[in-house]
């Protein structure tokens, strides 16, 4: 049998009979590799591979002109008029176009699918490239009639037949015939998940730009515009034409009394253009969360291969005089390494199909670990250029491996070795290697954890932050008005205590405290935790005419105590003023602080203020100051814009009820379904969710980095822990016969641990130092490109490197005095 082999053979015959050195080798590096494949897997998916529905990408960009309340909230103010008219100012730039994406379900043969609905303009599928598989075109003349579905629910709701064109679906209690079929469409832009299942509604442009606007809404009704021009190239319009443009947009559509109180808006709001190419919109952060998750998984290679090479080094200087013969008998030092490769390649490729299956689970498992956060989830898989990655990160470790696990060899120490009689430290055991090795990796470990403590300090505190009331076993319940005349209707009013809207909002109310056993209607609006939000400007003529940008919220008589929010002055409405529609207000205290600066709570107690510009409008009394509360959580700069808690409410396309249960009691949709439809008939797509649900969703983008953050600093901890107790079990083992002697002559079990804990002391001293020094220098770099890492928190690094010191001087301490409480004499037998 040829050495080649015999080298292949020995490999696989020592994966079973050698454990302590194959089991390492393949669940470290599998699991570590698992988690790169699934990084490159991901970054490959959505860098570089074609989107789906978009085949003209490289002719396409983004245009986004945001009216920014706050640090942190801007609005878009593009709807599909605003389009129209932009268009034609920049036409010359190329061609422009409108999508916007929200979740619908529409009814089909009495079953209801999930979907989602592209509201956009009839050019799209020439802009986007997405191609049209059966029926007429969406350029077809006045489409508001007709929708277009996706290819899969085609295939789902009408099992693909070409008779679907003309059949009716309904969507909003409304009937839409079926025009036409296009492909699906995933790659685009979107806070919630693109479902495969679609319907669009298409506008045309021309009927559009006969219409009317409402400039003074400001709905984020379209999120971006999307450009195609020759090139893809365009130079975009920038923020002082795009003011111009608005400017003149709201001279010619602005009634003349509102004119000024416009164009007095747009000149004290502070805007933003953001221009980018079509991918990048897409991927938003998370292409720097790519970024991070490279680097991140790249570290966590580099530790585990460290950690490797130095147990090979360990196993390889046991076996100095197998090399010294075989040298001695004419192999040459290349032969001698290649043989150690053919040894090893067995385990690296069972690391490297146990790396493919942890890949393949992380994969699967990704829509549960990262819910809709991530862009075309669906299209991420293993694919050619994972299986390409995979072969060369085995093959170089292999490569590199064999060739320092050898590193120290030559001829005269191995001569020497066969001469010597082994007592202790062998010549080719000078160890210079793996105290490098070992200095690198508690600096990469510095790195990585000083990045993933901030990053989890951060995602912490955004998760369960103060809140500022608690959700208790509250429901939402969402319904929908049919159409646009019957919502027309409730908003006509004169005053609000006699309105439709709320005679309606006081009978549902009614019907789900009747039908559901002990329910209670906090308030027939919104919660304090909720995804809507309606924030308003207006001139604190009393403060140098300040303008001062506020969310409405609505109360109840119980609403405040209901959810526990603290009031810090004066009182909540009581059902009578509410009753009586009297102008009463409470505000929080932000609001209170802008309003009146030097003013305490309870001096600002019974002031009245004027919250629009017209001098018909009646003064507001205040009556309360409550607490300040967070209505969208999961964010690191959590949205704390003043508030305005108004009994009345206003009628929007939707109707919303907070409805308290006693604990341990639920409630569900079938509970109110049917007489809802029987009593309201005009009401539709009723839905009931608990709100903890609001607080998961918000919340889910920052708990799913939370655990990805603690498995990697658990496991960047556990791979350091590793190799420093390897490398001390190591040295502490060729140093057996010294301690022993050591001990025999009189030494100390105590003195024997100082002994190696000094030895080690000058690695922690570098390797931390080194780490230290680079990890701040870097962080700050980083910080600059990357929104998602926090500012630098000197606590949590003081803590993450005592933290790691104490982990290293345990990683020391514990397999050295294994070895120093053994038997000496039996140590000194062996040797």
């Amino acid at each position: 049998m040829s050495l080649i082999k015999k080298a292949l053979f020995n490999g696989v015959a020592r994966v079973f009979s050698l454990p302590r050195l194959s089991i390492p080798l393949i669940l470290t590096l599998g699991l570590t590799l698992g988690a790169v494949l699934s990084v490159i897997a991901i970054s490959s998916t959505l860098l570089y591979q074609p989107l789906q529905g978009v085949k003209n990408e490289n002719t396409l960009q983004t245009f986004e002109y945001r009216f920014k309340m706050s640090e942190s909230l801007s609005v878009s103010y593009w709807n599909m008029n605003r389009l129209v008219a932009f268009s034609e100012r920049f036409a010359d730039m190329g061609e422009w176009a409108g999508i916007a994406p929200n979740d619908q379900d529409v009814s089909i043969n009495e079953t209801i699918y999930a979907t989602t609905g592209y509201n956009a303009s009839n050019n799209i599928l020439d802009i986007l490239g997405a191609k049209l598989l059966l029926g007429d075109d969406v350029t077809m003349a006045s489409p508001s009639k007709y929708v277009w579905i996706s290819e899969s629910l085609w295939q789902s709701a009408y099992g693909g037949v070409k008779s679907v064109l003309g059949k009716q679906l309904d969507a909003n209690n409304q009937n839409y015939i079926i025009a036409g079929v296009i492909e699906d469409v995933m790659a685009i832009s979107s806070n919630q998940e693109i479902l495969h299942q679609q319907v669009w509604f298409i506008s045309d442009l021309n009927e559009i730009k006969a219409q009317s606007d409402d400039i003074g809404n400001i709905s984020n009704e379209i999120d971006y515009l999307i450009l195609k021009s020759p090139s893809g190239q365009a130079i975009l319009p920038t923020l002082a034409q795009t003011d111009e443009w608005l400017v003149d947009y709201i001279t010619q559509n602005a009634e003349s009394e509102n004119l000024q109180m416009f164009l007095g808006f747009l000149s004290s709001t502070n805007k933003e253009v953001i221009s980018e190419g079509y991918r990048s919109n897409m991927l938003g952060e998370t292409k720097g969360l790519i970024i991070a998750l490279f680097a991140a998984v790249i570290g966590l290679l580099l530790m585990a291969t460290l950690n490797l090479l130095n147990l090979f080094i360990a196993h390889y200087q046991g076996r100095t005089k197998e090399f010294a013969i075989q040298i001695s008998l004419g192999a040459s030092l290349l032969k001698v390494r290649t043989l150690v490769l053919l040894e090893n390649l067995p385990s690296f490729l069972l690391a490297a199909i146990t790396g493919f299956l942890v890949a393949g689970w992380a994969l699967k498992s990704l829509p549960l670990i990262a819910g809709d956060s991530l862009p075309m989830i669906d299209a991420i898989g293993i694919n050619t250029t994972t299986i390409i990655a995979s072969g060369a990160i085995i093959l170089l470790l292999s490569v590199l491996f064999s060739a320092l696990a050898l590193v120290d060899i030559d001829k005269n120490a191995l001569i020497n070795n066969l001469n010597s009689s082994g007592k202790g430290i062998q010549a080719q055991s000078n160890q210079w290697l793996s105290r490098v090795l070992m200095v690198v990796q508690l600096s990469i470990a510095s790195v990585l954890l000083t990045a993933s403590v901030m990053i989890t300090v951060q995602s912490y505190q955004s998760v369960y932050q103060d809140l500022g009331y608690e959700l208790g076993n509250g429901y939402n319940v969402t319904v929908n008005i049919a159409d646009d005349e019957y919502l027309t209707q409730l908003r006509d009013r004169d005053e609000y205590q006699d309105s439709e809207i709320k005679t309606l909002l006081a009978d549902v109310s009614a019907l789900i405290e009747n039908k559901v056993t002990d329910s209670h209607v906090v308030i027939p609006d919104f919660a304090p935790m909720t995804d809507s939000l309606q924030v308003r400007v207006f001139q604190d003529q009393e403060n140098n005419g300040a303008r001062v940008t506020y969310q409405v919220r609505s109360l109840s008589s119980d609403f405040f105590s209901a959810f526990n929010i603290e009031m810090l002055a004066g009182a909540n409405l009581s059902q009578a003023q509410i009753d009586n529609n009297e102008e009463r207000i409470v505000i929080d205290e932000n609001m209170a602080k802008s309003m009146f600066p030097n003013l305490s709570n309870d001096e600002i107690i019974g002031k009245t203020i004027r919250l629009s510009r017209s001098a018909e409008r009646p003064l507001l009394i205040i009556t309360g100051i409550v607490a300040n509360t967070i209505s969208r959580t999961g964010m690191a700069a959590p949205l704390r814009l003043p508030a305005v808690y108004s009994h009345r409410i206003d009628a929007a396309s939707n109707l919303q009820f907070t409805v308290m249960m006693p604990e341990g009691k639920s409630m569900s949709a079938e509970m109110i379904d049917a007489e809802l439809k029987r009593q309201f008939p005009r009401l539709t797509n009723l839905q009931v969710s608990p709100l903890t649900d609001f607080w998961e969703q918000q919340t889910l983008n920052q708990r799913v980095s939370l655990w990805i953050v603690l498995a990697m600093t658990g496991l960047t901890l556990f791979l350091a822990a590793i190799g420093v107790a390897g490398l001390t079990q190591m040295t502490t083992n060729h140093r057996k016969y010294e301690l022993a002697v050591r001990m025999a002559t009189g030494a100390k079990q105590m003195k024997l641990v100082s002994f190696i804990l000094k030895d080690a002391l000058w690695m922690l001293v570098v390797g931390l130092g080194l780490g230290f020094i680079v990890s701040v220098l870097s962080y700050q770099q980083l910080a600059q490109h990357l929104d998602m890492l926090p500012s630098f928190n000197w606590l949590a690094m003081s803590l993450l490197d005592i933290g790691l010191i104490v982990i290293v001087i345990l990683s020391v301490i514990m397999p050295a005095w294994r070895v120093i409480s053994a038997d000496p004499m039996q140590a000194l037998r062996q040797e």
